[in-house]
């Protein structure tokens, strides 16, 4: 990979082995307004947040991709003074660990890749766009893109579920290990191919390890000694733009308010959930304003209705988190709203 993201990589697997640090700036006590209101018959809590005298982390439970933790374990785990549930995962089941559904992007590099529904992502000067963007991961080998050379991959970071065919890569932030049997398992460090196992692999910190299972003729190509790199690009052909140098991301969706009109379509974002196409349950959502402020809020109904109360909080652009017993708000030690479940990821609200 580029020199760049491998940098920020180990700067963020750094990150994890020592704990973030408190910023030793205090907090503007004008950056975050908390408050509550009814809209259309609907109970609103909300904080509105003031994007240039904050920092925004994506946190991430247990601090590793794929697990789960209260809402304000996961605050308290980044040294937060805000948080909001983040993207939905696989909440339910009896998986080991728990696949968030959409992108994730932490400290610059990508923790998973998604494709379905919006993604709300942050630049270097903490200004926040929400943007519909698929995406896909190429390969290549011996710096060819192309046929023969090039490869792919469904996932980022992903614990494979069932008994589909996959082709995921796992980088640092997962682990030492990939954790997992069968194979092939292509080791890259350096950008180049160092081993190839078929058991559970070392995950070098200069590298990432890809995993195949059922995709053996796509393993075949990878050879001991090869060059190999991998990037993340839009799938629907259109170039990245300046997110490509996104440094915090979160998916999900769907998306609600677009420069201030109603813009509610979940299927045609990929959205299958009735919970999500028309139910009334518990909500989450953010918004942005036109003059840098974010909107956090939780409520309840439909999605539709959801759309309405941020609108009516002045929000311009605005897109749901996940909702029912995932729909969470923490703000400085306390629950604003309590979760009914643990978590997999959350938007934080830290020190500047």
């Amino acid at each position: 990979m580029r020199f760049r993201s491998r940098l920020r990589r180990a700067l963020f697997v750094l990150l994890l082995l020592v704990g973030p640090v408190p910023s030793a700036a205090a907090l503007d006590t004008s950056a975050i307004v908390s408050g509550h209101a009814t809209i259309d018959g609907h109970p609103v809590a909300f904080l509105r947040v003031r994007l240039a005298a904050v920092g925004v982390r994506i946190g991430l439970a247990g601090g590793r991709p794929g697990h789960i933790e209260a809402l304000d374990a996961i605050a308290r785990r980044y040294h937060a003074v805000a948080a909001i549930n983040g993207g939905d995962f696989e909440a339910y089941g009896a998986l080991p660990l728990r696949n968030p559904n959409h992108t994730i992007i932490t400290g610059g590099g990508f923790m998973f890749k998604g494709d379905v529904g919006d993604v709300l992502w942050f630049d270097a000067a903490n200004q926040a766009q929400i943007d519909r963007i698929p995406l896909k991961i190429e390969g290549s080998l011996d710096g060819s893109w192309n046929w023969p050379n090039n490869w792919y991959a469904y996932w980022i970071n992903r614990y494979p579920s069932g008994t589909s065919d996959t082709i995921t890569i796992f980088t640092p932030e997962w682990g030492e290990r990939t954790g997992l049997a069968g194979g092939p398992q292509v080791q890259v460090a350096d950008g180049v191919v160092t081993a190839i196992n078929e058991s559970s692999t070392i995950i070098p910190r200069n590298g990432y390890v890809v995993y195949f299972r059922g995709e053996a003729k796509a393993a075949s190509h990878f050879g001991i000694g090869r060059r190999a790199d991998f990037r993340v690009v839009r799938g629907d052909g259109l170039p990245m733009g300046p997110f490509a140098f996104a440094r915090e991301a979160i998916g999900c969706g769907p998306r609600l308010v677009t420069d201030g009109r109603i813009t509610v379509d979940p299927a045609a974002e990929g959205f299958r959930d009735p919970k999500i196409l028309y139910a009334s349950a518990a909500r989450s959502a953010v918004g942005l304003t036109p003059d840098g402020w974010m909107i956090l809020a939780t409520s309840g109904g439909t999605i539709r209705e959801m759309a309405d109360v941020m609108r009516g909080l002045g929000a311009s652009q605005a897109m749901a988190f996940d909702g029912g017993a995932s729909a969470g708000l923490w703000y400085r030690g306390s629950y604003v709203t309590a979760p009914g479940r643990l978590l997999n990821n959350a938007l934080l609200i830290v020190p500047k």
